[in-house]
């Protein structure tokens, strides 16, 4: 979640689809570029977040060999996935943002990359040429009609060989979204004929809240009973306070939290399944707020800093900073900020005292049995931990991180953007619980302390965009 920070480990390679870029040749092509020069130009440098080819019939005929030369080796030949990764037949026309971003950017999760970076393999046309012939596939799979497709390059007709040497079509020469060198970020509105999120929750007398899997003590499912935790609980109260009933939606976390957003809150994953009507445990930076402005940030409900926890007896005393522990292990839950920290911080001077979990709880099991001497993590899962598991003498801490690395962050509530009403709705109900003592309770419940948000203001100022 907001801890996930990509490492700066050395790349792993395993299981046939971790594979560098210039390993995914297929039988029918070689890996990088292919000769892309009948397809109008695209700027240097201006990354454009529509596909500018559409419907094109000699960009399929180029996306598809691209395709086979970079692709086929995972995505399985003809797009038919068996099952290593996803299938790209159900990525719909919708999805442009989300298809850039992840060749240009690969996909990493846990430290293992499960698909390279394409950028600087693969040349912008190229790209798009393979998402013209991802369109194709998709038409086909869905039984659309493909003229439908191909009348939003060339009005239906017919494409030889040097049609492609025309004039740009409307959308290459006048992209939706462009990101050059300036980093200027979408700006995007939603749908102005469908009503306030709010007016639909009372219709169907529910509010949908979605969470993260598996990410204990805010929303976890224990070995006997339903899913619990904070988030949950809170999700419950707001729920309540808003004379509704409530529909929890768990999801897997992806590559970054922006993904998260984007297929929880205002577009909804490839693979279907709509949008929840609220996301809990959201970071509340400004800067991630302004990338992420297809999305309202609201009602920030607790503020998140890293800690360690320790056994202090057996330490031999308390610990006022993860330096005196140098030469000891140190548990850390993998790509976490605590990894990242422990790994650069000082130096290096801690890099080797680094072990690695797949979670915060089963790094403090690891503390409970002598394994390690210290784990790091945001305190509340520490606090969260320490509870689940019943044990006594651990000390749990806060500590300041230096340099670049952010210390602390509120997390609140995500909507789609251009909501007011459920905004407003939303943020009173949460300042209604955190005066009255609700979330304080619902903390206390799950044993972790509480910390009221740092910046309360970022509720009025974000329910007034």
């Amino acid at each position: 979640m907001m801890t996930r920070i990509a490492s700066m480990a050395a790349v792993l390679l395993a299981a046939g689809f971790l594979v560098a870029p210039n390993a995914h040749a297929a039988a029918s092509g070689e890996a990088g570029d292919v000769d892309t020069s009948a397809l109008p130009e695209i700027e240097d440098g201006n990354w454009l977040d529509e596909n500018p080819y559409r419907g094109s019939k000699k960009a399929m005929e180029l996306g598809k060999a691209a395709y086979d030369g970079n692709c086929a080796r995972c995505h399985g030949i003809d797009m038919i996935s068996g099952g290593i990764a996803p299938d790209l037949r159900e990525l719909g026309p919708d999805y442009d943002d989300y298809f850039i971003g992840k060749v240009r950017a690969g996909v990493q999760r846990n430290g293992m990359t499960y698909m390279p970076p394409f950028e600087g393999v693969l040349d912008q046309q190229s790209m798009w040429a393979i998402r013209a012939y991802v369109d194709k596939r998709h038409y086909e799979y869905k039984d659309k009609n493909l003229d439908e497709l191909y009348e939003q390059w060339d009005g239906g007709k017919s494409e030889d060989d040097t049609a492609a040497q025309r004039s740009p079509a409307p959308a290459a020469a006048s992209p939706a979204v462009a990101r050059g060198d300036s980093g200027a970020s979408a700006r995007r509105v939603a749908d102005d004929d469908i009503p306030d999120r709010l007016e639909q929750i009372r219709a169907k007398g529910a509010i949908e809240i979605a969470v993260y899997q598996a990410f204990p003590p805010w929303s976890y499912k224990p070995e006997s009973g339903g899913v619990t935790g904070i988030d949950v609980a809170i999700g419950k109260a707001l729920a309540k306070r808003l004379d509704v009933g409530f529909n929890l939606r768990t999801f897997v976390a992806d590559e970054s939290m922006g993904d998260d957003i984007r297929n929880q809150v205002w577009k909804g994953h490839y693979l279907g399944g709509g949008t929840a009507d609220a996301m809990l445990h959201v970071g509340m930076a400004p800067e991630f707020q302004q990338e992420n402005d297809q999305a309202t940030f609201l009602a920030p409900y607790y503020n998140e800093t890293m800690g360690f926890a320790y056994d202090a007896e057996r330490l031999g005393g308390d610990v006022d900073s993860p330096l005196a522990l140098k030469g000891k292990p140190i548990g850390v839950g993998l790509d976490t900020l605590g990894d990242y920290f422990l790994t650069s911080a000082y130096r290096g001077a801690l890099r080797d005292d680094v072990v690695h979990f797949r979670s915060v709880p089963a790094a403090m099991r690891a503390l409970n049995s002598g394994e390690v001497a210290a784990v790091m993590a945001p305190v509340g899962e520490l606090a969260g931990a320490v509870t689940m598991l019943q044990e006594l003498n651990v000390t749990t801490r806060t500590v300041e991180l230096g340099g670049m690395y952010q210390t602390n962050w509120d997390v609140g509530v995500a909507i789609k953007a251009s909501n007011p009403a459920l905004a407003k709705a939303i943020n009173e109900a949460i300042q209604q619980m955190r005066e009255d003592g609700t979330i304080e309770t619902i903390f206390e419940e799950y044993g972790v302390p509480y910390r009221a948000p740092a910046a309360p203001e970022t509720a009025a100022r974000t329910a007034a965009l």
